[in-house]
């Protein structure tokens, strides 16, 4: 069997590796994206080290990658001729920040890109991309999730030269993450392990990758749910979701993904939390055809059964204090049909079990 893995072109793992980055970035002026937490730490330990480049920071860049803020960073990368594009934050950072890399020397919008379906080609500016959350894997994939709050579709662009150049998993940097962060980021990290190992396009080399990650975000969420906060557990967290992220970009995910990206596109739910949610349900409608990845994963948790992981899951996510339904976002049988009509993405074709548009109103009928 021939195995083909695809990753960002040059990809660090550990302590302090931030500090390499000026060493790393091609001639030219450098846009970092970045949220409002990470400013003052760029500004500290990095804009020092760039003295004689022009260096714009774009801070504070929401949640859910906007298409509207998108737009407006691209053109302010564009405005300075930047070279260098920098993603500094979670997912929503490192989803923008790559998109405006990857049609900085366009003359595209983002909007109509995301709208209108446009592909994109190759790209000669640099894209780094370091991750402040355990969670979406972003770093590591050639896709963006973005968000379109006018029609309220939350959706993917993707392409190869959304692959960063430089990914910088730095442990350090997760550690400031308030708890609600951690939590929530970390189960949309062990939903991208979990979904990758059962996923119907899963292989052996994307399962080595992608229950170890699993694993080792699971470990990480129970020892920070327990209250630890030392330096392991983001080591734990980042190695985990770095793994998972590496499996999924080759085997694909799920239905907790395929149907949580419109409830968090139509409701504003936080991704991770989506994951939290549905993960236990779409697990329990899966288990009949993923029963081997699925003892697998048990085994490697040391767990005794399937169902019994699927019960341990319930338990963590309640452990971290998050939800198990959708009551606080007002979710009613009316948003049905927009979640059914704009779930059926690549995500829902890699879940091991099809669903029908019924099965997945019947499974949300349980967590409304």
């Amino acid at each position: 069997m021939i195995f083909e893995m695809q990753s960002p072109a040059e990809l660090l793992f550990g302590r302090k590796y931030r500090f390499v980055v000026p060493e790393k970035l091609i001639p030219g002026n450098v846009f970092i994206l970045c949220g409002s937490h990470s400013k003052d730490q760029i500004e500290k330990e990095l804009l020092p080290v760039l003295d004689g480049r022009k260096v714009e920071i774009f801070p504070s860049f929401p949640a859910e990658a906007p298409l509207a803020e998108t737009d407006a960073a691209l053109a302010a990368a564009r405005s300075i001729g930047a070279r260098n594009i920098i993603g500094w934050g979670g997912g929503s950072c490192i989803d923008g920040a790559k998109t405006i890399a990857a049609l900085l020397d366009t003359s595209l919008s983002v909007t109509d890109v995301f709208r209108d379906d446009i592909t994109f080609g190759s790209r000669s500016c640099f894209f780094a991309a370091l991750p402040t959350t355990a969670g979406t894997a972003a770093e590591m994939t050639p896709n963006a999730v973005l968000c379109d709050h006018e029609t309220n579709i939350k959706k993917s662009l993707r392409g190869p030269s959304m692959f960063a150049d430089l990914a910088i998993i730095d442990p350090e940097l997760l550690e400031s993450a308030p708890d609600h962060v951690l939590y929530s980021s970390g189960f949309d990290a062990l939903t991208q392990g979990i979904e990758s190992t059962i996923s119907a396009r899963s292989d052996a080399m994307t399962s080595m990758l992608s229950i170890e990650g699993a694993f080792l975000t699971w470990q990480g969420l129970q020892q920070a749910a327990s209250g630890c906060r030392a330096s392991h557990v983001f080591d734990m967290l980042g190695r985990g979701c770095m793994l998972s992220g590496a499996a999924f970009v080759r085997s694909g995910l799920g239905a907790a993904h395929g149907i949580g990206h419109p409830i968090s596109g139509l409701k504003g739910v936080p991704h991770g939390v989506c994951c939290a949610i549905l993960l236990v349900e779409v697990l329990k409608w899966n288990l009949p055809c993923s029963i081997d990845p699925m003892k697998q994963l048990a085994l490697r948790f040391n767990l005794e059964t399937p169902e019994k992981l699927i019960g341990a899951i319930a338990d963590l996510r309640d452990k971290c204090g998050l939800p198990s339904d959708f009551k606080s976002w007002n979710l009613q049988k009316k948003d049905f049909p927009f979640i059914v009509k704009n779930c059926r993405s690549g995500s829902m074709k890699s879940n091991p079990r099809p669903f029908s548009d019924d099965e997945v109103c019947k499974l949300l009928e349980k967590i409304i």
